[in-house]
């Protein structure tokens, strides 16, 4: 059911932290904003965020510590699974929407606290589109 999966480092350094990454483990940047940067090296990937972005639900944000990750998962059936995290009670942080970089998505919790983030990846707006590489 899971496509793919990424982490996800909140850091205000974005910009200094994928340098790190692009000049030591050989990612590539394959989107850049102020606020996010997606990285890839092979079949891995990693994201770095603002901690304080409002795509991040208020209990998460600003925290960069023990709390400091939000795990990613892409799959066709972000719908379905809402619906089940819905039916059976369990924690939405982030209801159910689309973002104008290209996902549709919802955040809720896992047992130890950790956001998890469920994404169907959509078409981006095309004020997003030409950040893209």
């Amino acid at each position: 059911m899971i496509n793919s999966s990424y982490a996800v480092i909140k850091t205000k350094s974005i910009e200094t932290t994928a340098q790190f990454y692009e000049k030591y483990l050989g990612f590539n940047r394959t989107f850049t904003a102020d606020w996010y940067v997606s990285l890839k090296s092979g079949s891995t990937e990693l994201a770095l965020i603002d901690p304080v972005h409002n795509s991040i639900p208020e209990k998460f944000r600003g925290k960069t510590s023990n709390q400091g990750m939000l795990l990613n998962f892409e799959t066709d059936n972000v719908d379905l699974i809402y619906a089940s995290f819905q039916k059976d009670s369990c924690p939405i942080h982030l209801e159910l929407r689309d973002e104008p970089w290209g996902q549709r998505h919802f955040i809720t919790e896992d047992p130890n606290g950790i956001p998890i983030d469920i994404i169907k990846v959509i078409p981006p707006s095309e004020e997003f589109l030409k950040q893209y590489s």
